[in-house]
């Protein structure tokens, strides 16, 4: 027989283990829409995109850029001191969807850019050979989306810094993710792939994930540094205040 605290540990590994559905749910909706990957792609290589929307469509690019992410952190660091030790976590969400989306374009299977394909092609022929090694070069390196996954993670940390900005940071990634169709970069599947990536790292290390626990002891560990010297920084703000008083009667 359990005990309650047992009980509830249990329950609460399975809700951690059950979060991986998110990412399987999102990549099966990658297969989904394969069917309209040559569509979308040659719609936007023929131009029929209004040149202000792909203007537009390009400024969202930096959403999804490690050097525009790092800076959108960095203003939260100078901005909100209360969520600085955070900080951390959020930017390893951002990036470890990049990187595992980087991992899988090296190292498991080949796709040919819309950039570079022959339209008159079957969407099949996109895929190239399994584990390349990155020897097919970028050009051969369509699939998933780094880009849309560095979006998505930082997107779902943005939303857990910042809850009231749940509907807006979702139509940044969404802007990104048009923008790598938009630039022949990607094909449709490739983003929704891409997003699937950010997701896994989205059920890793946010509050709940299954290795939260890693990140749950490093702001502990911060907190407690940091907690002394907020202590002597307001006793010395005190100390001065006092002596501002005292100079002033």
């Amino acid at each position: 027989m359990k005990t309650l605290s047992e009980q509830a540990a249990l329950a609460s590994s399975r809700r951690r283990w059950l979060r991986l559905l998110w990412p399987i749910g999102i990549a099966a909706l990658g297969f989904a829409v394969l069917p309209l990957d040559l569509p979308i792609a040659r719609w936007f290589h023929d131009g029929r995109c209004p040149p202000e929307i792909l203007r537009w469509l390009g400024f969202a690019e930096t959403y999804a850029y490690g050097f525009g992410v790092a800076c959108i952190l960095l203003t939260v660091f100078a901005l909100d001191p209360g969520k600085r030790l955070l900080l951390p976590r959020a930017a390893a969400t951002a990036f470890g969807g990049g990187l595992l989306a980087n991992a899988l374009k090296l190292l498991v299977v080949a796709r040919t850019r819309p950039e570079y394909f022959d339209f008159t092609r079957t969407i099949g022929e996109t895929f190239g050979q399994w584990l390349p090694l990155g020897s097919g070069g970028s050009h051969q390196q369509s699939f998933p989306s780094s880009h849309m996954a560095t979006a998505f993670g930082l997107t779902a940390a943005l939303i857990w810094l910042y809850p009231r900005g749940r509907w807006i940071f979702p139509f940044f990634a969404l802007l990104a993710g048009c923008q790598r169709m938009s630039s022949w970069a990607h094909f449709s599947s490739d983003v929704v792939w891409g997003a699937a990536a950010g997701c896994v790292a989205v059920v890793l290390f946010l509050p709940g994930g299954l290795l939260a626990s890693w990140f749950d002891r490093l702001e502990a560990l911060l907190a407690s540094y940091g907690a002394p010297r907020a202590a002597a920084a307001s006793s010395s703000d005190e100390r001065n205040e006092d002596s501002q008083r005292c100079s002033a009667a």
